[in-house]
């Protein structure tokens, strides 16, 4: 199946989306936060949970109608099961992080890495099948949402933070482009 560009872009960021709701406690231990010391805000909640939320307000967010719910329901499973192979290589990396040197270190996060493209290969194929059969405006609904959340984290990455409901200021299209 040919994708698009544009297609291709809001899989990865829906991929890159659920990225950071995957860390946890093990997360913050990987990083050299000794046990005990409290997590970061927007690190305290079960993986789990947070990407159940994510599915949530996406199903919200995209009005899922019930004749779509069989693509929803496919998406769902593989976020679900993906958030639990990457909980698992974090936990494991996290078990074993104070005993890593340096070279086996990269080697854990490689794997971790090469787990997040095997993921996307999984997530892409049911995120296109349920864009497909998204109404024109679920699909103007779905790029804004990840427009948001990439500007999120571009804010994050340069030391600010968009206040949650601020949406981007997305470029204008300029007369004769699309």
């Amino acid at each position: 199946m040919t994708q698009s560009p544009r297609l291709r872009a809001f899989a990865l960021s829906l991929g890159l989306l659920a990225a950071p709701l995957l860390a946890s406690t093990s997360f913050a231990q990987q990083m050299g936060m000794p046990e005990g010391q409290p997590m970061p805000q927007g690190h305290k909640q079960d993986p789990m949970e947070r990407v159940n939320r994510q599915i949530a307000q996406l199903h919200q967010t995209l009005k899922i109608t019930p004749a779509q719910e069989p693509q929803w329901g496919a998406l769902a499973k593989v976020m679900r099961d993906n958030a639990a192979d990457m909980e698992a290589l974090f936990k494991e990396r996290a078990s074993h992080f104070d005993q890593m040197n340096a070279v086996e270190s990269l080697k854990s996060y490689e794997r971790i890495a090469e787990a997040h493209v095997t993921n996307m290969h999984r997530l892409i194929p049911t995120f296109e099948a349920l864009y497909e059969v998204l109404s024109p405006e679920q699909r103007r609904a779905a790029d804004a949402s990840f427009r948001y959340q990439e500007a999120r984290r571009r804010a994050r990455m340069q030391g600010g933070q968009m206040q949650n409901g601020q949406m981007p200021q997305m470029p204008m299209a300029q007369p004769g482009q699309n």
